[in-house]
């Protein structure tokens, strides 16, 4: 009897990993969701409460480093050396000065006409410093960790990248990423406009296939939340 092609064998090693893949960032995902959501129920509590945004960012660290070691998979989505980091950070400043800009006016016209506020008045930032180590280590650094490496990592195996977009390679693993990443927001702490995180989270994911690590994604997510943070501030 003829023994099957190698690439039938092929085929359906790729299905079982893919499948194998998607039960593991489901259960996974779903299990880190559990545990923050009961973390934000329980905020009220003396020893959780002040403590919150340290134990979430080491359950988004710590869970993706720990399924990784369990199943033998290296952490790829680094950017190594310095010049890696450079590019990077080059490619966010481009990022913000291109997406900023009009954002801001979208975003001043919907504070007007949508919200009904008044005058816009520079609202100052006397913590600044503060407020970005905040939103580098215990935000953006873990959410970009866990979401745009672990998870889009593993999205891009099951989804293969076949285009090619302003110099990066996607595919479906970028934009169900980022929609995993908008529906996280709501399961943790339901807010009607959650559903717009979907749209940062497009670019959090590009700047990742761009560059190939999660520096850029980072860079922009903190700065997002530290422009928008200061942006509400500023209406009376």
């Amino acid at each position: 009897m003829d023994s099957p092609p190698q690439d039938a064998y092929s085929r359906g090693a790729e299905v079982s990993l893919r499948r194998s893949l998607a039960v593991e960032v489901a259960v996974t995902t779903a299990a880190m969701l559990v545990a923050v959501h009961l973390l934000y129920l329980a905020h009220g509590n003396s020893f959780v409460g002040p403590r919150i945004s340290y134990i979430v960012a080491y359950l988004l660290l710590g869970i993706p480093v720990l399924v990784l070691w369990l199943r033998r998979r290296p952490l790829d989505f680094f950017d190594i050396g310095w010049g890696s980091i450079k590019r990077s950070a080059i490619v966010f400043a481009v990022a913000a000065a291109v997406i900023f800009p009009p954002f801001l006016i979208a975003a001043h016209g919907w504070q007007h006409i949508v919200m009904g506020k008044g005058a816009f008045v520079a609202a100052g930032f006397p913590d600044f410093a503060n407020a970005l180590l905040f939103q580098l280590l215990l935000v953006a650094l873990p959410e970009e960790f866990y979401f745009r490496g672990y998870v889009q990592s593993a999205m891009n195996t099951i989804f293969a990248r076949r285009w090619r977009f302003l110099g990066a390679s996607v595919g479906w693993g970028l934009p169900v990423t980022a929609a995993i990443f908008a529906v996280a927001h709501t399961v943790v702490t339901y807010q009607w406009w959650h559903f717009a995180i979907f749209f940062p989270a497009l670019v959090f994911g590009f700047l990742r296939e761009r560059t190939g690590g999660i520096v850029a994604p980072t860079l922009f997510h903190a700065a997002s939340n530290l422009l928008m943070n200061w942006f509400a501030r500023s209406y009376i």
